[in-house]
């Protein structure tokens, strides 16, 4: 995924030469149509079949105490170390949930959030990280 590279000192909302519009100029594989963030427009959205039967397996268990939460200095990462796995709904495989993070703006009325919909950007939004079994770990 592209957009990882950019992990460690996220910049989604920075604009000018920190843009998301200027990142194709440190990684090509950052230029293409569908990089983050993302604008999803409702009237070019659809629900197809295919995409109604998402499996989520593990996840009406209870967490050990082996998932723990960490300030990252600039978000807080729940980091899942317990076995919660997402397939089906099209998706290439069977995945493992690694990392739940919130993206949030600086005051309850700022937009936060990466993604938009219609243009618009909320206040927070939850990302969630998974990896495919075949790669093993996001680390």
């Amino acid at each position: 995924m592209a957009v990882s590279i950019f992990e460690s000192r996220w910049v989604v909302l920075a604009t000018g030469v920190y843009g998301p519009e200027h990142w194709v100029t440190s990684s090509v594989s950052c230029g293409g149509r569908h990089q983050s963030p993302i604008d999803i427009l409702d009237h070019h959205a659809r629900v197809g079949e295919e995409y109604q039967d998402l499996q989520l397996d593990g996840f009406d268990n209870e967490s050990s105490n082996k998932t723990w939460m960490k300030n990252t200095g600039k978000t807080v990462a729940i980091l899942l170390k317990d076995d919660y796995f997402v397939s089906g709904a099209g998706l290439p495989g069977r995945f493992k949930a690694e990392k739940v993070e919130f993206h949030w703006g600086h005051s309850n009325g700022s937009a936060g959030s990466e993604h938009s919909v219609n243009g618009r950007r909320f206040p927070v939004e939850v990302r969630s990280s998974r990896v495919s079994l075949c790669f093993g770990t996001l680390r």
